[in-house]
C-alpha cells in the first residue's frame, strides 16, 4: 500500500485555529501596551516645546512665549518671540504675546498634540526668559509642587497640575518648575469620565 504525502483537513484546521488564537492574543496585548500613549506623547511634546522656547530665548536674549490652544479645542502650541522693549530698554515680555502683532511666531514652532489629545487645563501662555525662568499669564493659578505631590500620592488622585492633557479616558498631569522652565513632575491617570 502506498502512503500519501500532505496534510489532512483536520491538521490544517488545527493549524488555522492556533494562528487565530495567537493573533487574537497579540492584538489584546498590544492594545494594553498602547493604552494612553496619546496623553504620554502629548506630555513629551509639551516638554520639547518648552525646551525649544528656552533655547530660543537664550540664543536671542529675548523673552519667548509658548502660547497654548484653549482647553477642549484640538491641542496645539506655538512659540512667539518678544520684540517689545520695556521702559528700561529690555525685552521682558509684553504679557500678551498672542494679540500683539509685533511678537512674531518663531518659524516652524507651531506644534500639534497627537490626535484626540487636548488641553484640559493650561495657561494661556508661558513666558520663558533668556535665563530660563518661566512666567505664567496673569490670573493663572500655578500648582505648587507640594500640593501636586500630596494629591497625586493620595488614596484617590484626581487631575491637577499646571498643564493637564486629556484623551477620552486618560489624563497626563504636568507640574512645571518656574525657576528652570522644565516639567518637574508628571503623573498619568486612568480617568474615564
Amino acid at each position: 500500500m502506498r502512503r500519501r504525502s500532505g496534510f489532512t483537513l483536520l491538521e490544517l484546521l488545527i493549524v488555522i485555529v492556533i494562528i487565530v488564537l495567537l493573533t487574537t492574543m497579540s492584538v489584546a496585548l498590544l492594545s494594553v501596551f498602547f493604552r494612553g500613549q496619546g496623553a504620554r506623547q502629548g506630555a513629551m511634546i509639551v516638554t520639547q516645546v518648552l525646551a525649544q522656547a528656552k533655547q530660543e530665548a537664550a540664543k536671542t536674549h529675548k523673552y519667548h512665549f509658548v502660547v497654548f490652544s484653549k482647553p477642549g479645542e484640538e491641542g496645539w502650541m506655538e512659540i512667539h518671540k518678544d520684540n517689545v522693549l520695556n521702559s528700561n530698554g529690555l525685552y521682558d515680555g509684553d504679557q500678551n504675546p498672542k494679540t500683539d502683532d509685533s511678537d512674531p511666531i518663531v518659524p516652524d514652532s507651531y506644534t500639534e498634540l497627537p490626535r484626540n489629545v487636548s488641553f484640559e487645563r493650561s495657561p494661556t501662555w508661558i513666558g520663558v526668559s533668556p535665563s530660563g525662568y518661566c512666567t505664567f499669564n496673569s490670573g493663572f493659578q500655578e500648582m505648587q509642587a507640594s500640593s501636586f505631590d500630596k494629591i497625586m500620592n493620595g488614596a484617590s488622585p484626581k487631575p491637577v497640575g499646571d498643564v493637564i492633557l486629556r484623551t477620552k479616558q486618560y489624563v497626563m498631569c504636568l507640574d512645571i518648575d518656574r525657576a528652570s522652565g522644565k516639567v518637574r513632575r508628571n503623573f498619568f491617570l486612568n480617568d474615564d469620565k
